[in-house]
């Protein structure tokens, strides 16, 4: 029989499972008179339904806590285990893939595939972002290997380049649009035109370095006396009067083409009307320097009346008949 050889306890054991297995199976095939069973019962005595239930679920919660602890510790002996002896590891996993690349390479090959484009695909972001960084750092690097494959792949990639316009011609018009729409914009606020270059890493180092020690500086109460007073240098290599004034006209500037462009206005707000006031404004700041000028040289005082004979010139000098040839 089956059950020779075995002790009184395995066999009742196997009794015990035998007939959970049943009880489960039955009640999958007849979920509509478990359904009425449990109603029936928890309607006799509510309250106890509820304490057998809170009951079993500190059992379960207590059991699953037991389960999470032993594997926390079968885990902790394994990184014991691997600590005092990751030399023997290393060389036992060597082993084991010398030892199926020998049975079979092809399927070896195809399983270190799949293996490492799941693990590619559960930590995209994080290696993305570490090819981010590594790029940032030595972008000369990538620029070398990129120069060096267009040279003998030029061909190869123009083909690509066009097959992608032409599969997202519209996408890239959308494109070309808003980068129109946003320069024309820029040049509105009368921002200078976008200039970026690539920058060495070691610029970039001393770059991160100088701006790192002007914004991390200590002042003393003498420098801190001294910002506060108008028109004083606080420091030896202070910003030079004329780049300081001409940044203060480029922020007006830029706040008055802001208003202009967003603020309340009963006009159309277009381009032409804010050129015609940044001009207006910048007219008046030279009329104001040349006045100033004016002054500093004139010897006498100014003058309190036009000269005579502006007013009666005509505002268009007249049309000069042509003689040349005509078409």
């Amino acid at each position: 029989m089956a059950d020779d050889g075995k002790s009184e306890a395995e066999k009742e054991e196997a009794r015990r499972r035998a007939a959970a297995e049943w009880k489960r199976q039955w009640k999958l095939k007849n979920p509509d008179k478990v359904k009425k069973y449990r109603e029936e019962h928890r309607s006799k005595d509510p309250e106890a339904w509820r304490k057998k239930h809170r009951d079993q679920e500190r059992a379960r919660l207590a059991r699953k806590r037991a389960e999470e602890a032993q594997r926390e510790a079968a885990r902790q002996r394994a990184r014991d285990w691997y600590t005092e002896n990751a030399d023997r590891h290393l060389e036992y996993q060597r082993q084991y893939r010398a030892r199926k690349r020998a049975e079979d390479p092809e399927g070896y090959r195809e399983a270190k595939k799949e293996r490492n484009k799941r693990w590619r695909d559960a930590h995209r972001d994080a290696e993305n972002a570490k090819l981010r960084q590594r790029y940032r750092d030595n972008p000369e690097a990538k620029q070398q290997q990129a120069s060096r494959y267009y040279a003998t792949h030029a061909e190869d990639v123009k083909a690509r380049r066009r097959a992608y316009y032409a599969a997202n011609r519209e996408k890239e018009l959308e494109k070309q649009r808003q980068w129109r729409e946003r320069e024309k914009r820029r040049r509105d606020a009368g921002l200078p035109p976008r200039r970026i270059h690539r920058v060495p890493k070691a610029e970039r180092v001393e770059n991160t370095r100088s701006a790192e020690t002007f914004f991390t500086r200590t002042y003393t109460p003498v420098q801190l006396d001294a910002v506060r007073q108008e028109g004083v240098a606080p420091f030896e290599e202070g910003t030079p009067p004329d780049l300081y004034a001409a940044w203060v006209r480029e922020c007006e500037r830029a706040r008055a083409a802001y208003r202009n462009a967003h603020g309340p206005s009963r006009q159309p707000n277009t381009a032409a009307a804010r050129r015609a006031a940044e001009r207006a404004r910048e007219e008046e700041r030279l009329d104001a320097i040349a006045r100033a000028i004016n002054d500093q040289l004139r010897h006498g005082p100014r003058p309190t009346h036009p000269h005579p004979g502006i007013g009666d010139a005509p505002s268009t000098p007249p049309a000069i008949p042509s003689k040349g040839m005509t078409r």
